[in-house]
């Protein structure tokens, strides 16, 4: 079994001395509560989180939101998901992309819970940098007030489980779960096919 970080899903070393969260989570405020991982991203799930990003590839991108749902199925048994909902994209990259690949992952991943989807209570506003491009802490800040969410969807003081197809420093995701919580949600947990094993 893969020996992770309980807050952000990221790998500890077999050596490690009995703690639940990482170096880097005792130093760093997510707005997540935890963060749980099918694998890191490197060799196939690197190569399937690249290819997910294809129209082409939906398939694969459902497949993956399956095994995603049973790995989460698992180890959020007892923490109480409510709904799923998929981190948003703007919307000028899914015109480039043809294809939402969190919102394919999420569907798979609520309908297999099964719990109620919330595709469409919110938005990516602005067309931020790529983030792949920028150090983590400008991840951070070129994330900030990226999203927001439209009147009439209850999430208030629901569990949230927020899907995601790659997570690196966590950035996306903890600015994705502010908004959320500012809507209402009780807590909000993070659910992601590939974690990055890079710079944190």
């Amino acid at each position: 079994p893969r020996l992770a970080c309980q807050r952000c899903a990221s790998r500890l070393p077999w050596q490690w001395g009995g703690q639940d969260f990482c170096p880097q989570c005792l130093r760093r405020r997510y707005c997540f509560d935890r963060a749980e991982a099918l694998g890191d991203y490197r060799d196939e799930f690197q190569q399937a989180v690249l290819s997910m990003k294809s129209l082409r590839h939906e398939p694969l991108t459902r497949a993956m939101g399956k095994l995603l749902a049973r790995h989460v199925a698992d180890r959020f048994a007892h923490w109480g998901v409510e709904c799923g909902v998929p981190v948003p994209m703007h919307y000028w990259r899914r015109r480039r992309r043809g294809t939402h690949t969190a919102h394919v992952l999420a569907e798979q991943v609520a309908g297999l819970l099964p719990r109620p989807l919330v595709d469409r209570a919110w938005d990516c506003r602005r067309k931020s940098l790529k983030q792949g491009t920028l150090s983590p802490r400008e991840r951070f800040q070129n994330m900030r007030g990226a999203f927001s969410i439209a009147a009439g969807y209850d999430i208030n003081e629901k569990r949230v489980l927020l899907v995601v197809d790659i997570m690196t420093p966590g950035a996306t995701a903890s600015e994705a779960a502010r908004t959320l919580r500012r809507a209402g949600a009780a807590a909000v947990a993070v659910a992601v096919v590939a974690r990055g094993t890079g710079r944190h």
